[in-house]
């Protein structure tokens, strides 16, 4: 009886030295963090720590498809409406299930382009416009104010916000498409909201306050030269034709997949729309209960090697293989086995769990070790001298 309860007391002792092993692990690879986002000349890493996702790396190992559903028609040469307006004529003519037009018509210019782009708008209904919302408010109700193209207001066409997300635009990577934009007249769809609805003949997407994660596997989007439109039928019957400029630097985002033009971002939403295929993240609780677990599903790993490796009778096992070289060569190992099972969960169910803490405590759990026996080893020293005389 006395030995089970020896035994179960171990047991809860080494859980607990796990626990605190674990725990302070996280505190290390807090404190190196905080150093470099807060030290002015680490500021380069400070970039990489708060913009990096282990899923980019796992989108730079899949293979590549071709987009069956999607084309973009490059709007980059193309400054006259009366021109935009004979390529809509053709992109038309090869009779696309919808169009979307990455492009606002502000205001008036001159009489036969505005009367070409007009008479566009009124005769086909497959077409959705984009406009833009401005003049954010700070009492949460939205943006005051909406810039059209110029004809919207005569007549009735499909529109959807153009907006993109404003955090970091400049330097942070986008992951997020916005449903909806909120204004004083309540939640406007995005204009990718727009384009799938009218794709699927029925709002599947609804304009809500919260933002999609684009799923970045690597698709290729045939990209068709305004002047090559009718070569290309293939290319755009059924499909949904993004025509939108593929080098305005202006409209240039980066993503997991490096540097991508809007229109492009806009594809890589609407795919993701389409197919379903969100990336799902777990909540904020969930991800820190399954980091907990697996830096401390580490740290018991660890320890049962080192106990094989000291309790071994062969002098190589005992000595070489229970060095702290192998021990670092072994959870290198059992990292990448943590990596690749990650990368199979987002591969097949677009779940990303994003482990780049857990990594980062992983292997620190040996100086996290070292640093708490030592603390023990002083504890224990301390309560002798307290207890002399």
């Amino acid at each position: 009886m006395k030995r089970q309860k020896k035994n179960k007391d171990n047991v809860v002792r080494g859980l607990l030295k796990g626990l605190a092993a674990t725990g302070f692990s996280f505190v290390i690879v807090w404190v190196y963090a905080q150093i470099a986002l807060n030290v002015s000349s680490l500021n380069p890493i400070s970039e990489v720590i708060e913009n990096f996702s282990i899923t980019d790396k796992y989108y730079q190992m899949m293979p590549e498809r071709e987009s069956r559903s999607m084309t973009i028609v490059d709007l980059s040469s193309l400054y006259d409406r009366g021109d935009i307006a004979l390529v809509l004529e053709e992109i038309e003519a090869c009779r696309p299930a919808v169009v979307v037009m990455d492009c606002v018509f502000k205001g008036l210019k001159d009489s036969v382009g505005d009367n070409a782009i007009r008479q566009v708008a009124e005769r086909y209904d497959n077409i959705v416009f984009s406009y833009e919302l401005a003049d954010e408010g700070t009492d949460g109700t939205g943006y005051r104010r909406s810039v059209h193209s110029f004809f919207t207001g005569e007549i009735p066409v499909h529109e959807g916000v153009a907006n993109m997300q404003r955090d970091n635009i400049y330097s942070g990577i986008k992951r997020n498409l916005r449903l909806g934009w909120p204004t004083p007249d309540g939640m406007q769809l995005s204009m990718v909201g727009e384009a799938v609805n009218l794709y699927a003949g029925e709002d599947v997407v609804t304009a809500m306050d919260e933002d999609v994660n684009i799923n970045f596997s690597p698709t290729r989007f045939p990209i068709i030269d305004p002047a090559e439109v009718s070569q290309f039928r293939d290319l755009i019957e059924g499909r949904i034709v993004f025509f939108g400029a593929m080098t305005d630097q202006k409209d240039m985002h980066y993503t997991p997949l490096g540097k991508l033009a809007g229109v492009e971002l806009l594809a890589y939403s609407a795919q993701t729309l389409l197919e379903h295929s969100q990336v799902i993240r777990p909540g904020r609780l969930l991800h820190a209960l399954i980091s907990i677990v697996l830096v401390l599903l580490t740290n018991i790993l660890q320890l049962l090697y080192l106990d094989w490796a000291e309790n071994n009778e062969s002098p190589i096992i005992h000595h070489v293989m229970g060095s702290a070289y192998v021990l670092g060569v072994a959870t290198f190992l059992w990292i990448a086995v943590v990596m690749w099972i990650t990368f199979l969960l987002f591969n097949i169910y677009h779940l990303n769990i994003p482990i780049g803490w857990s990594l980062a405590a992983m292997a620190f759990l040996p100086t996290s070790r070292s640093f708490l026996a030592a603390c023990e080893d002083y504890y224990t020293l301390w309560k002798r001298k307290q207890m002399k005389p």
